[in-house]
This record gives structure tokens, sequence and C-alpha cells, in this order.
């Protein structure tokens, strides 16, 4: 049976509508699925990247309202870093503060018998550098050497310490003293496995 409009036209109201309504109805199912639910699936995709962007904009305005207090806290930091590390040297400073040492030790009128740096004993993110002194002088001597040592801005621990009558003759008032003074070096290899 083939459709023809005037078979359409002759039909009765009530079977015309029912036509109308199932034309209608693809129309709008095509439009629904070829167009509507895309734009969106779309709509809702951008929506939800707007709110991401809206939140980083925020995040990024608070920031932004706070870059001078964050840059001083920088500062700060960098200085106590700075500072840390002058308290604790690396590698390459190591042998400047043992010539620093010797240094002190001379213009403390005192004579070396033994300066050895002994064997280095590495923990979790630095090493004990330690160092055996034994050098001849007289008490007041020795602590102006120990003074001046302290006010040194690395951390030098002296331990094992031992005085003496000097063994030299003719050399009443002078000490023989004996200690390990021990330093300590960053081992940067150590920290950068600790984070």
């Amino acid at each position: 049976m083939a459709i023809s409009m005037d078979t359409i036209v002759k039909l009765p109201p009530a079977k015309k509508a029912i036509i109308l309504i199932v034309v209608a109805l693809v129309i709008v199912g095509l439009y629904a699925k070829l167009a509507y639910l895309p734009q969106r699936e779309e709509i809702r995709r951008l929506s939800s990247q707007r709110d991401k962007l809206i939140k980083e904009l925020n995040e990024s305005r608070v920031v932004a309202k706070n870059l001078e207090k964050f840059k001083k806290e920088v500062a700060q930091l960098q200085g106590r870093l700075n500072k840390a590390l002058k308290q604790l040297p690396n590698e390459r400073e190591i042998p400047e503060l043992l010539k620093n040492i010797s240094k002190l030790g001379k213009a403390s009128n005192l004579e070396f018998l033994r300066f050895r740096p002994s064997q280095e004993r590495p923990k979790q993110f630095y090493a004990e550098v330690p160092l055996e002194l034994v050098f001849l002088g007289t008490y007041h001597q020795a602590g102006v050497f120990f003074d001046r040592l302290s006010k040194l801005p690395r951390i030098i621990n002296v331990e094992h310490f031992k005085m003496a009558p000097s063994k030299k003759p003719g050399a009443q008032t002078t000490l023989q003293t004996q200690c390990v003074a021990t330093t300590f070096r960053f081992l940067e290899q150590a920290a950068k496995k600790a984070k």
C-alpha cells in the first residue's frame, strides 16, 4: 500500500493527529539525539572546567594577595638556610675549616704536636669529621684557643679533653693538651634521599 498525500488527507482527523504526533516525536527524538544531548554534555564539561578555573583563580588571588608575605618568609628561610650551611659545611669547605683551626692555634701561641683528621663517620644527613689535636701551651693559651674555636661560625665539639704537665725539659708551666675536635659536614645525597 503506497502512502500519498491524498490518502493522508482523506484519513479521519484522529488518525491525522496520531500521524502528526508520531512525525513530531521522530523529529524531536532526532533533534535530541543529534543536537541537544551532545551539546548538553559539552555544556556540562565546560561548566565543570569553568568551576575548576574559577577555583584556581581564587587560589591565585589569595596567593597574589599574600605574595609579599611569602617573599619575606622565603627570605627568612633562605637566611636560616645560609646560617645553617655556615654551621654545617659541605665537602669543599672542610679543608678551609682545618686551616682556620690551625691558624687559631698558632695565633694562641700553641705548639702543635699532632694535628690529624680522623676517618669521617657518616650519620643520617651529616657526617662527623673528627680532628685529633695534641698541642703544647700554657693553661691560658689553651683557654684562648678554645674560646676562639667556639666563636667560629661552624659547629665544633671538643671531646676527650686531657691536660697534663709537659714532659718537655725546662717547661714547667707548659701543659700538653689532647682532645678531639669534631666538626660536621652536610651530606647532600643523604638529604636528597630523605626527602
